[in-house]
């Protein structure tokens, strides 16, 4: 074999290589062994042309195939799917550090191929004396290339997916709600509230796993209330997705009021204009800490948690300088065994202050693949893998918990698994052969709080309002995508694809242009404008017995919307800001809303003129009722809505 020929197999079986890992994951990834082939040979035949320019494009393409080449690998790797929101949220400089620490290995070796394969074309000859292939052919392979590149086609298809969600979502608009006035609470309870990370509660199903994994955590939770049945949804199978969706109980992602690149759907973790646990804590005064092994600049858990209430944060940076073994930790940061020595030592400086105070820990030593397993649980079991992780973080969390019930007996102390198991545990193929019996897990414990077991569906959305309910805060027992499971059955379960759900905080791209038609639906309500379908929603996912209404301006255009509930207020007179607050808010401007209220019905249809087809939906027997036009002119029209109701806005008024 000569030289060249044998440069060019090396190469081949190099640029090859990611495409041969990846073969297993999914029928399509076949594709990326013949776009693999049509790009790399476009690439030597560029470089061996022996043109300055053809060379410069070989490098250009050569080194932007290969990185998304290794890029979708990781994302194989980690996730078992291609591009998603999930991964591209992490793609940021703080992954990439974290990458080096806690996947060493995969990492430098990662970054030796992308360095030898970008520089592999210099060690092609140059045949000047041999017909250089033409424009044409070179530009048929890279098209070729492309055309079957599996990092294409899985971009393309993540935003193909992201236009048709972007288009069938329901709008749950939020209104900005105005600063937590300060307020005390008469018998304030501290809250500690440990997340354990892919703790689940499945690992203590013997059926699972031929015995109870978590002996301790088991016998503990029996003394406390127990939420056996609890879901993982869409946007919270990561640490910092499960952060947010727990305190603020709304997804991370599905956003409207958030941008990146355009992306309408992006993730941000600051979660500008939600309000979460660590908000509603301090509005009541509490004193909110929050103490985690891991980087706090990781996937944003730390700019998030500065947002929200969290004024003291402690992460690998604060904590490490404390270890008196610099070196005791692993990749992903300090042990469990290190982290609940700190926090023990902040839960006495805490108990001995002013309070009453919450104190949020998330552990690590379960994080995937293997997990790392602290040294105080002795020297790991190789033939356990990731569940000697697990009866380790078992017993250090158990005693943890133990700790805080007997030294802070008032406190509310709470337990939740951050997400399931993700793919790329050395758990997760025999955990997919259980999905259907997989849960998250969440105890209570609480001084007069009588054991005992809860077995509504609920969500890490339901979390925050059941702490709040437990905490005494009854306000806000039903919040965003949540409600407390005491009360309520979660409201993400009443939706027919709750997956679809978006909050919104406000509808700047909503317009109702002239002669458009707006469709009323009885299921939600809903309220269809255009191709924006929103959901008359008042407090949580519910319209609670008040009305929902959107204003339009002269051109339109979404001016405000408004949820007025409550019977005294909405029964009540001008004097009293009911009936007359909300002719007020809509005095010349066009609105269309929907009412639950039959007081308000009766009185908006009678003193505003309105007109409808059927006008069974006026009077003391009126129910869900839809009204478009303007408020106190003859310009509205108004109906029962039992079935769906379409209407087009009538013209201004006179």
């Amino acid at each position: 074999m000569s030289r060249g020929a044998l440069v060019a197999a090396l190469y081949y079986g190099l640029y090859l290589l990611p495409a041969a890992t990846a073969a297993t994951f999914e029928a399509v990834y076949a594709f990326w062994f013949a776009s693999g082939l049509a790009t790399a040979t476009a690439v030597r035949w560029l470089w061996e042309g022996g043109n300055l320019a053809r060379r410069v494009a070989a490098l250009l393409l050569n080194a932007a195939s290969a990185v998304a080449n290794l890029l979708l690998l990781v994302s194989l790797h980690f996730q078992g799917a291609g591009f998603n929101a999930e991964f591209f949220f992490h793609a940021d400089w703080q992954t990439l550090v974290a990458a080096r620490e806690a996947f060493a290995p995969l990492f430098f070796g990662a970054s030796a191929w992308l360095l030898l394969v970008g520089v592999w074309p210099v060690l092609f000859p140059r045949h000047r004396a041999r017909p250089r292939p033409g424009i044409r052919a070179v530009a048929g392979l890279v098209a070729a290339g492309l055309a079957l590149s599996a990092p294409v086609l899985s971009l393309g298809w993540h935003v193909a997916l992201r236009i048709i969600e972007a288009r069938q979502v329901l709008l749950v608009p939020k209104a900005p709600l105005p600063l937590l006035a300060p307020a005390r609470v008469e018998e304030p309870r501290d809250l500690v509230l440990v997340l354990a990370e892919s703790m689940e509660a499945t690992f203590g199903d013997p059926e699972v796993f031929g015995r109870d994994r978590t002996p301790a955590l088991s016998a503990l939770a029996a003394e406390g209330l127990r939420f056996t049945n609890m879901h993982q949804v869409s946007h919270t199978g990561f640490t910092t997705g499960a952060l947010v969706a727990l305190q603020c109980a709304v997804a991370m992602g599905p956003q409207a009021h958030l941008r990146s690149l355009g992306d309408p759907l992006a993730f941000d973790a600051r979660m500008p204009g939600a309000r979460c646990l660590g908000d509603l804590l301090s509005a009541h005064g509490y004193r909110s800490v929050y103490m985690g092994g891991a980087r706090l600049g990781f996937a944003g858990k730390g700019d998030f948690l500065a947002a929200h209430g969290f004024a003291e944060r402690h992460g690998l940076a604060s904590l490490a300088p404390r270890l008196e073994d610099p070196g005791y930790r692993s990749g992903w940061g300090l042990h469990d065994d290190s982290l609940f020595a700190f926090a023990r030592e902040k839960l006495a400086e805490l108990a001995a202050g002013e309070r009453p105070f919450a104190l949020v820990l998330l552990t690590l030593d379960t994080h995937s693949p293997s997990g790392h397993p602290s040294a105080s649980c002795g020297p790991p079991d190789p033939a356990a893998g990731k569940l000697f992780a697990v009866a380790c973080s078992d017993r250090l969390i158990a005693d943890f918990i133990a700790t805080v019930r007997a030294r802070v007996p008032e406190a509310l102390v709470a337990l939740f698994s951050d997400h399931l198991i993700p793919f790329d545990s050395d758990l997760a193929e025999h955990l997919s052969r259980h999905a259907g019996q997989r849960r998250l897990r969440f105890t209570v414990w609480g001084p007069g709080l009588a054991p005992g077991e809860v077995e509504r569906p609920g969500t890490h959305f339901d979390v925050t309002p059941t702490l709040m309910d437990l905490l005494g805060l009854d306000a806000f027992t039903e919040h965003h995508l949540g409600a407390s499971l005491l009360r309520f059955d979660s409201p993400w379960f009443s939706r027919e694809n709750p997956h679809a759900l978006r909050v919104v905080h406000h509808l700047s791209s909503l317009v109702l242009r002239p002669g458009e038609e707006v469709a009323f639906e009885p299921d939600g309500p809903v309220i269809a404008v255009g191709d924006s379908r929103m959901l008359a929603t008042g407090r949580g996912l519910r319209l609670a017995g008040g009305l929902f209404a959107i204003a339009f301006d002269a051109g339109g255009a979404a001016a405000a919307f408004r949820h007025f509930p409550g019977a005294a207020r909405i029964a009540g007179g001008r004097a009293a800001g009911g009936f007359g607050e909300f002719l007020d808010w809509a005095a010349g401007r066009a609105v269309v809303g929907v009412s639950a209220h039959h007081a308000f019905n009766r009185r908006l249809l009678a003193g505003g003129g309105a007109r409808g087809g059927d006008r069974e939906g006026a009077g003391p027997h009126a129910g869900l009722q839809w009204f478009a036009g303007y408020p106190g002119t003859p310009q509205l029209v108004a109906g029962p809505l039992r079935s769906r109701v379409t209407v087009t806005l009538p013209a201004g008024a006179k």
